[in-house]
């Protein structure tokens, strides 16, 4: 197992150097820096399966670097072990934001460590399974027509589903956070659903779910794709959210990166953000309870004849034959 340890404290590396030894299959790389690790990461090197993170490291710190892993495409779902001398619940919880598989204390204990990384390794294994039938069924589904209503499971490693976003709200302590809850309506969808291709459909919602993703960057926040076009969110942190700042940012990103063939129709389709709620305090249930209460995807042609209905992709066809 290839292992990518990062820890600015020399007796730490020194002991992970005598525990992971090549003798017992293991194969250590060690850097002291969030920087240097992901500069390595940046060049032509074979991936890595596994991470030991240190919470605290000078300048990027190690929840986010745990947070960068994870938005590269081939570590989404690698086993990222975060190392720390901090009981804070506040702090485990941002790490499990980030992304961390699991956590151990300092200072280390060989037995937990081998323990710890023998139970990483089991999982890469099974993901290697899983990746191997993914690839042999990726054609196929990608041109599998799908369901408008289905919430499919998007490659954008942000978006989850919604009980995946459920839980994540629910493993949260006992207590009030500031939250903003939102959904995002991707506008017509059903009328390009309709209009084109599987692929080109999967590539409207990945680029409004990358488009959401970037104008969230530098919030804490989690989403997910419910369905019907739309998708959910939540952000975490007392800073007052600005839905026209996130919409304008979205727009642009759209329209700076659209894909006309990709898409199968000439321009980005149009977005609503919504605040579900004012309220500003939030314990993990009542998040979820709230997220749960709205999951009824509203129909966005709903009340609309089918006549009328029936214009609106006449209109849609022309303009994507003109495009082509």
């Amino acid at each position: 197992m290839r292992i990518l340890a990062v820890d600015d404290d020399p007796v730490i590396l020194d002991l992970l150097e005598r525990a992971l030894s090549d003798s017992r299959g293991y194969q250590l790389t060690t850097c002291k820096t969030a920087e240097e690790a992901l500069a390595l990461l940046a060049g032509p090197i074979q991936p890595f399966e596994c991470f030991l993170l240190d919470v605290m490291l000078p300048g990027i710190d190690g929840i986010e670097l745990c947070d960068r892993i994870r938005q590269t495409q081939a570590y989404r779902s690698a086993p990222i072990i975060m190392i720390t001398a901090s009981r804070e619940a506040d702090l485990m919880e941002r790490a499990f934001y980030a992304g961390a598989t699991d956590f151990i204390s300092k200072p280390l204990d060989g037995v937990e460590l081998s323990a710890r990384i023998v139970s990483a390794s089991m999982l890469n294994d099974s993901l290697h399974r899983e990746r191997e039938v993914r690839h042999t069924l990726a054609d196929l589904t990608a041109k599998m027509k799908v369901r408008f209503e289905e919430p499919i499971k998007l490659e954008t490693p942000q978006v989850t589903d919604l009980l995946a976003l459920e839980n994540s709200l629910l493993r949260l302590p006992e207590g009030l956070y500031a939250m903003t809850l939102f959904t995002v309506d991707v506008m017509g969808l059903r009328g390009i659903h309709r209009a084109v291709a599987a692929p080109a459909f999967r590539h409207h919602l990945e680029s409004v779910a990358s488009a959401l993703v970037q104008a969230l960057e530098h919030r804490t926040s989690r989403l997910a794709y419910t369905g019907s076009g739309r998708f959910m969110g939540v952000v975490i942190g007392r800073e007052r959210f600005s839905r026209d700042a996130v919409l304008t940012q979205m727009n642009a990103t759209l329209s700076a990166d659209w894909d006309v063939a990709a898409s199968g129709t000439p321009m980005p389709p149009a977005i609503r953000l919504t605040s579900l709620s004012d309220q500003r305090l939030w314990s993990g249930v009542s998040a979820s309870d709230m997220l749960r209460s709205k999951k009824a995807n509203a129909d966005l042609l709903r009340g609309v004849p089918e006549e009328q209905e029936d214009a609106l992709f006449d209109k849609l066809d022309a303009k994507v034959s003109r495009a082509s």
